[in-house]
């Protein structure tokens, strides 16, 4: 009986459910705040792709960015952000795919900042993909587009 429930519960390890993706966002959340690269990259997966589509600011062409190089934006930006740096998410809602093999979650953040001095604040929606790979809730795919900046 005892291998049947462990075999059970690696069974149940493979698939995700709703309330593990909420925890995930909240732990990614705390890391946006306390600006801790090293803590998002945990929760990228390797092969992440994050694409950041600004055409409301006049960018061309979506930004497509791999882990490494997302996480080298984000430290540089928060750098140049200094302490003026803050992050809101609302909106927030999960859907499950079946078979609870991936999840997407919908978000609405709203970001502030100072450029050069200057305040700036942006809005954009986010849609996050989760899978589990290895055996961990991974974030495999990002794509923040723009709404409004000023």
């Amino acid at each position: 009986a005892a291998s049947a429930l462990l075999v059970s519960l690696a069974g149940c390890s493979s698939k995700l459910s709703e309330a593990d993706v909420y925890l995930a966002m909240a732990k990614v959340e705390q890391a946006v705040q306390q600006q801790d690269c090293a803590a998002i990259a945990h929760w990228l997966a390797p092969q992440a792709e994050v694409v950041i589509d600004m055409r409301q600011a006049d960018s061309p062409e979506p930004l497509r960015l791999n882990k490494s190089e997302y996480l080298q934006l984000l430290g540089a930006s928060w750098i140049a952000a200094g302490s003026r740096y803050s992050h809101e998410r609302s909106n927030t809602r999960v859907e499950m795919a079946p078979g609870g093999k991936t999840a997407t979650a919908y978000a609405t953040v709203r970001e502030n900042a100072a450029l050069q001095g200057q305040p700036i604040s942006s809005v954009s929606d986010e849609v996050a993909t989760f899978a589990m790979l290895n055996g961990r809730l991974q974030i495999t795919y990002v794509q923040a587009t723009m709404l409004s900046m000023q």
